[in-house]
């Protein structure tokens, strides 16, 4: 449980706060810009505000479509082969 919980804080909060939500990315510094490539909650909220505040179609949605698709390839791929007994 405190494993979890650790998790969460150090993980989870800078993808938060990273991700667009709060501060627009192009105010942020340019490493930062370049660490929330990898970041999956970029591009959700990106989607979200195309949607909700411009009624984008999928066709405008497909940029940030790629990249989600890119990251769960490679996590659920990392994830069974680790529950598989990848580090045994």
């Amino acid at each position: 449980m405190q494993q979890a919980m650790l998790y969460a804080f150090v993980i989870m909060m800078p993808f938060a706060l990273l991700s667009g939500l709060t501060t627009p990315l192009s105010n942020m510094p340019e490493i930062f810009q370049d660490f929330t490539l990898v970041n999956p909650l970029r591009y959700a909220i990106d989607m979200t505000h195309r949607i909700y505040l411009e009624g984008a179609g999928l066709d405008r949605l497909l940029p940030d479509l790629w990249p989600l698709a890119a990251i769960a390839t490679a996590t659920l791929s990392a994830a069974s082969w680790l529950f598989r007994g990848g580090l045994e």
